[in-house]
C-alpha cells in the first residue's frame, strides 16, 4: 500500500467480534489540497458562458458546481483515507463498508471526519487439534464389493442390439410417429426413428401400453388423452390420435465378464481388470473414511471453539447453496422436503448449513496460518489438471477460466485445508 503523506487519525471500536467501527479524521491541509485539485480539474474542463476554459474564477465554480465539487472531494478523501485506516488497524473486511458522513459538514478549511462500519473474519485461536482421539476404521474391499463393481462395469458397457421378436419391458424401440387432433397434425408431434424405452415411465400415459408387445414394421394407432397438467396448455386434457410405426426392437445386452471385456476397458486381461477395480474401490473407501473423519474433526473443533461469524459470509454461502438448489430444480432434481417451499422458507432451511460452511472455513484458515501451510505452484498446477480431468475439459481452458474469475485463491485455500487435515489425521494415527 502506498504511504499517505498526511497524519490521518483512526480510532477503532469493537461492536462485536466480527463488526468494527472506524472513526477516521483527515487533516485540514489534506482537505484543502483535494479542493484545489478539483478546482484545477474543473477549470480545464468546465464550460461557463463568458469565460474561457482555464480562466473561470473559483467563486464562479463554487456557485455553479458546489454540490458536485463537494461530492468529488468527499469521494477522493475517503478513497485516500479508508485503505490507510484498514492497513493501520490490520483489518480485512469481508464486505463493502457502511460509510456514515451524515454528521460531517465538508469545509475546505477544516478537517474531515467520517465513520465506517465493517464486518471482518474473527480471530480464532484453535487449540488441541493434534492427538485427538478419533478411531479410523479399517478399510477393506470385500468380495461383495468386487461383485457389485464388476456388475456396474458390465452394466455401464451394455448395448442395445436389434432382435426379431415382440417388444417387452426394458426394450428400446425406434419408431416413426405422428399425432393428429381434429383432423390436423399436432405441431411438433411428428418424429422419425424416435427412441422409446419401455418401462422408463416418461412416455405419454397410455402410449407405453400400446407399443409394448409390438414387433418390427408393425403399425399401431391409438387414441390418447393428454394429462390435465400437460406442459402445453393448448393440448392439456384433450384427446388425440397417434399413429406409430415400429422400425426396430432392441434388447439390452450386457457383455460377458471375460478377457475381451477387460481389453475394452484397457486392461490386458480379466485378472488385470480385477486388480485395477480393487485398487479403485480401495481409493473410494479410503476417501469416504477420510471424509467421515474430517467431519468428526470439524464437529469437535467447532464445538470446542465457539465463535461468531460475519453475516456477510453467511449470506454469501447461503446464496451459493440456494443457487445450487435452483440449478438442481431446473434439472428436475428436487429434494422431497424442498417441494413447495418459498424462497424465504428455503433460506431459513439452509441457513444453518451456510453458517456451518463459514465456521469450517474459519477454523481451517486459522490452522493453516498456525501451521504455516503453503501451496507450491506445482501443487496448484496438479490440482487444476485433476479438476480438468474430472470435468473433462482442456487443462489450459480451465486454468484461464479460474484466473479470469479470480478463483485462484479459492483453489489454493482448498489445498491448504486438505494439508491441514493431513496434519491432524497423521497425528491421530500416531496417537
Amino acid at each position: 500500500m502506498q504511504k499517505v503523506k498526511y497524519d490521518i487519525r483512526v480510532e477503532a471500536e469493537d461492536l462485536s467480534p466480527v463488526k468494527k467501527k472506524l472513526s477516521i479524521t483527515v487533516p485540514a491541509d489534506a482537505v484543502k489540497e483535494e479542493f484545489n485539485a478539483v478546482y484545477k480539474s474543473l477549470k480545464s474542463t468546465a464550460a461557463v458562458a463568458g469565460f474561457r476554459k482555464g480562466s473561470i474564477p473559483v467563486n464562479i465554480l463554487k456557485a455553479r458546481f458546489g454540490g458536485k465539487i463537494r461530492e468529488d472531494v468527499t469521494s477522493k478523501l475517503i478513497e485516500m483515507s479508508y485503505p490507510h485506516a484498514l492497513y493501520e488497524k490490520k483489518l480485512a473486511p469481508v464486505e463493502n463498508p457502511q460509510i456514515d458522513i451524515t454528521k460531517t459538514k465538508l469545509d475546505e478549511a477544516k478537517e474531515f471526519s467520517y465513520s465506517v462500519t465493517v464486518e471482518v473474519t474473527p480471530q480464532v485461536e484453535i487449540n488441541d487439534y493434534k492427538g485427538m482421539e478419533i478411531k479410523m476404521e479399517t478399510v477393506e474391499v470385500t468380495e461383495k464389493d468386487m461383485e457389485e463393481g464388476l456388475k456396474n462395469l458390465r452394466e455401464s458397457r451394455a448395448q442395445y442390439k436389434e432382435v426379431d421378436r415382440t417388444s417387452k419391458e426394458g426394450d428400446l424401440l425406434t419408431a416413426d410417429l405422428v399425432g393428429v387432433m381434429n383432423g390436423e397434425e399436432i405441431k411438433g408431434s411428428k418424429a422419425e426413428n424416435y427412441p422409446f424405452l419401455i418401462g422408463d415411465k416418461t412416455l405419454l400415459p397410455g402410449l407405453e401400453e400400446v407399443i409394448k408387445g409390438a414387433s418390427k414394421d408393425e403399425v399401431k394407432e391409438t387414441r390418447l388423452t393428454f394429462p390435465e397438467n400437460y406442459s402445453d396448455k393448448n393440448l392439456a386434457g384433450k384427446e388425440a390420435v397417434f399413429t406409430i410405426k415400429v422400425k426396430a426392437v432392441k434388447e439390452r445386452v450386457v457383455p460377458d465378464l471375460d478377457d475381451e471385456f477387460a481389453k475394452d476397458l484397457e486392461c490386458d486381461n480379466l485378472e488385470a481388470l480385477k486388480t485395477r477395480l480393487r485398487e479403485d474401490l480401495m481409493k473410494v473407501k479410503d476417501e469416504k473414511e477420510k471424509e467421515r473423519v474430517k467431519n468428526v474433526i470439524l464437529d469437535r473443533l467447532i464445538e470446542k471453539h465457539p465463535f461468531e461469524v460475519p453475516e456477510a459470509l453467511v449470506n454469501r454461502y447461503l446464496g451459493m447453496i440456494l443457487q445450487q438448489v435452483s440449478d438442481n430444480m431446473k434439472q428436475g432434481i428436487i429434494a422431497p422436503e424442498d417441494k413447495g417451499l418459498t424462497l424465504d422458507e428455503l433460506r431459513a432451511k439452509y441457513r444453518d448449513s451456510a453458517i456451518r460452511h463459514v465456521k469450517e472455513d474459519i477454523v481451517l484458515d486459522s490452522l493453516a496460518a498456525k501451521e504455516n501451510v503453503q501451496i507450491t505452484e506445482d501443487e496448484y498446477e496438479a490440482a487444476i489438471k485433476r479438476l480438468a480431468e474430472i470435468r473433462q475439459i482442456p487443462y489450459q481452458q480451465l486454468k484461464e477460466r479460474i484466473t479470469r474469475e479470480g478463483a485462484t485463491e479459492v483453489i489454493k485455500d482448498g489445498l491448504k485445508h486438505e494439508k491441514v487435515f493431513d496434519i491432524i489425521i497423521a497425528a491421530l494415527k500416531a496417537a
